[in-house]
Formats: C-alpha cells, sequence, structure tokens
C-alpha cells in the first residue's frame, strides 16, 4: 500500500459493473482520508449526468469487459478530458490503441496483477520446472482417448495378420505386410487364403471382424475430434502433462494469464474449464496451453486431470465458492497437493482461512484495489 494520500475535497468516482471490487476500492480509499463514489453502469446517459463539472477529482472505471470499459473510457475523456481515468482491461491491443487515443486514460489489468501474486504462491507452494521427457503426456480428451486406441487395435490387427500370412503362406515381410494392410482394410483377400490351414482362416476372419470395429470406432472418434475445438494434443505444447503439473481449474481472463505466467517459468500446466464457449479459450491454442472442457469441481475430473500427482492445484475460477469447493474437493482426493485459492471477496477470503485452512489465498480483489490506490496516490492524489 502506498504512503499518505493528499486531499483536495473533490471524491473520486468509480464506474462500472464489478461491485465487490468497487466496494473494497472505495473503502481503501476511504482509509486515507479520501472520498469515493461507486456508481453502477445501467446507461451511457445516467453516467454523462453523473460526470458534473467540478465535482470529481478522477474517474476509475472497474468492469470485466473490455467494451464496457473502452466505452466508459472514452466516454468519461468526452465529457470530462481535464479528467484523469483509470480503467481496467484485459486486452493488450485494445489498450495499447486506447492510450494513444486517449493520453489521459491509465490502464491497468487486474487477470495480470492477480495472476502474479497466484504464480508467486504456486512457485512458493512446490511448482517447479519440469523437463520435457519427466513431464510425459496424460490423455484428457475422451475422442483423443479413442482415437489413439483404435489406432493402436488396428496396428495390432495388422501384425496379427502379417504374422499368420507369414507363417501359412511363407510369405515374406513385405509381402505379407502388403496383402495384410489390404485385408485388414477389407479390400482384398490374402492370395492363397483359400488354400491356407484351417487356423488361418479363423485367425483372418476374426482379425478381419476386429479390424472393421477399430475401423467404425476409429472413424467415429476422429469426426468428433475434428469437429470440436482441439485443446489438447498428444505431442508438442498441447500435450497434456501427467505429473508435478499445476493443475489450474478455471479458464477466464487470470486463469489465462496465471497459464502463461507458469509455462514462461518452465513448469506444466493443465487447465479445466466447465464454459466450452469461454472467450479465453480462443487464445489457448495459439499460446500452448492444454485445456480440457469439464467441471474442475468434479471429482472425477480431478482425479482423470492428474490430481495425485501434480505439483499444485490452483482454484482460479470467478466464482469464490466454487473455488472453495474446489480445494475441498482437492484436499480431500490429494491431503498432499498443496492448494491456491483465488478468492475476490474479502470476507469470505479471512473466513476461509481462518475456518477452513485448505490453502494459500489470494484475495483478488485487495491486490488490484490496493495496486490502485497505490498508483492514484502517486500519480493522482498527491497533486
Amino acid at each position: 500500500m502506498a504512503g499518505a494520500m493528499y486531499s483536495t475535497g473533490l471524491p473520486i468516482l468509480v464506474l462500472g459493473d464489478e461491485e465487490s471490487l468497487a466496494y473494497a476500492l472505495v473503502s481503501r480509499l476511504e482509509l486515507f482520508g479520501h472520498g469515493a463514489e461507486y456508481i453502477e453502469y445501467t446507461s451511457d446517459a445516467e453516467i454523462s449526468a453523473s460526470l458534473e463539472p467540478d465535482r470529481w477529482l478522477a474517474v476509475v472505471i472497474l468492469t470485466r469487459d473490455d467494451v464496457l470499459s473502452l466505452r466508459l473510457s472514452l466516454l468519461s475523456a468526452h465529457v470530462r478530458p481535464e479528467l484523469p481515468v483509470w480503467a481496467t482491461m484485459f486486452d493488450a491491443t485494445v489498450t495499447r490503441e486506447l492510450h494513444h487515443a486517449v493520453p489521459t486514460v491509465n490502464v491497468l489489468s487486474p487477470a495480470d496483477l492477480v495472476a502474479e501474486e497466484l504464480a508467486a504462491q504456486c512457485l512458493a507452494a512446490g511448482a517447479e520446472p519440469v523437463g520435457r521427457v519427466r513431464s510425459r503426456v496424460r490423455f484428457v480428451d475422451d475422442a483423443l482417448r479413442l482415437v489413439v486406441g483404435a489406432g493402436l487395435g488396428l496396428i495390432a490387427a495388422l501384425l496379427v495378420e502379417a504374422g499368420s500370412s507369414m507363417l501359412a503362406l511363407h510369405d515374406d515381410v513385405l509381402d505379407a505386410f502388403y496383402f495384410s494392410t489390404r485385408s485388414v482394410a477389407t479390400v482384398a483377400a490374402t492370395p492363397g487364403a483359400a488354400r491356407a490351414p484351417a487356423w488361418f482362416k479363423l485367425v483372418s476372419a476374426l482379425d478381419t471382424i476386429v479390424a472393421v470395429l477399430m475401423v467404425a470406432v476409429f472413424t467415429a472418434a476422429l469426426v468428433r475430434r475434428l469437429s470440436r475445438p482441439r485443446l489438447t494434443a498428444l505431442f508438442g505444447a498441447r500435450a497434456a502433462p501427467a505429473a508435478r503439473h499445476v493443475l489450474l481449474v478455471g479458464f477466464g481472463q487470470v486463469g489465462f494469464r496465471l497459464a502463461q505466467r507458469l509455462r514462461r517459468s518452465g513448469i506444466p500446466v493443465l487447465a479445466a474449464e466447465r464454459d466450452s464457449d469461454a472467450p479465453c479459450l480462443r487464445l489457448a491454442r495459439g499460446a500452448g496451453i492444454p485445456v480440457s472442457i469439464r467441471r474442475g469441481e468434479d471429482r472425477a475430473t480431478l482425479e482423470l486431470l492428474g490430481i495425485r500427482r501434480c505439483a499444485v492445484v490452483a482454484a482460479v475460477t470467478s466464482t469464490d465458492l466454487v473455488n472453495v469447493e474446489i480445494a475441498l474437493a482437492a484436499s480431500d482426493l490429494a491431503p498432499s497437493v498443496p492448494v491456491v485459492l483465488r478468492l475476490g471477496d474479502g470476507a469470505v477470503a479471512a473466513e476461509t482461512d481462518s475456518l477452513l485452512h485448505i490453502g494459500r489465498i489470494c484475495d483478488a480483489h485487495a491486490i488490484v484495489a490496493d495496486e490502485l490506490v497505490r498508483r492514484l496516490t502517486e500519480v493522482t492524489l498527491a497533486q
């Protein structure tokens, strides 16, 4: 927290739709003897009327919606161009363009601030860089698991057919492989199969039936895999790690920024997100972050994502009680695995810390409010 704050008698106007964060900021400003008033956004007309001349010292805009933040920033700069404006925003491109267009607008990213603290807590809890060889791979996508399983089944059927041909028909390796491939694919029978021993005919018939079933499963799984967003892979950056990873539940703005920070430190990450339409999912692929579309508070999901072998569980959804539920389930399934929680309501954070003792708690609203007060103190209120 910053030092002394110089009051001019003018309050600070707090706008947006983040009520809990707004009141956390207002209370901190009042602790330093400076007035503040929160007005929830309802319409442009109401906000314009609220921006009365000579009434406000500065404007602070708090929202998770970049579009709304941009709109309120432009509106404030238009109605009161002399007022300094502080706005929260996630998208770096929008931030850069807004700063160029309206230099009086100061932008900060709550997601970056909270992710930085969460990353520090994950490192303190035991997360560490893991080599690719040690990290291995975990299947968390059902369609991918079926594709791989059916593909291995087809290879096994091919090897059985080729081996049987070499034993019964005395084919060389190349001929056995060639004709067995055609047979398994049900394109053509192996030459000389009609004169082959009975055991070969039986093995070949059973092998063909298995191959047909494997092809059906493989095709269905491949169609399913290709028809949905592919957020995990067998190889590369999006391969889901099997051990010593940070199991990150919640892939919103904070979850995405946290995953980026951990990956840059060489720490493997596997994320879970319940909403298949979550905006940050489109960023996961380009960033090389494996994400499973599942309910992270579900115990079966936690088991599938490797909770017993992960380094840290980070519950970072946007809902406090869901994060507490995740932490409780994780502590029950794997008591030795550290848990890091993102909480936004100061009361919930205090109660969870004093009563449940289930992990390292980051009060997101306190982090953002304190940083805003510090910056306001240094740039605006001290003038």
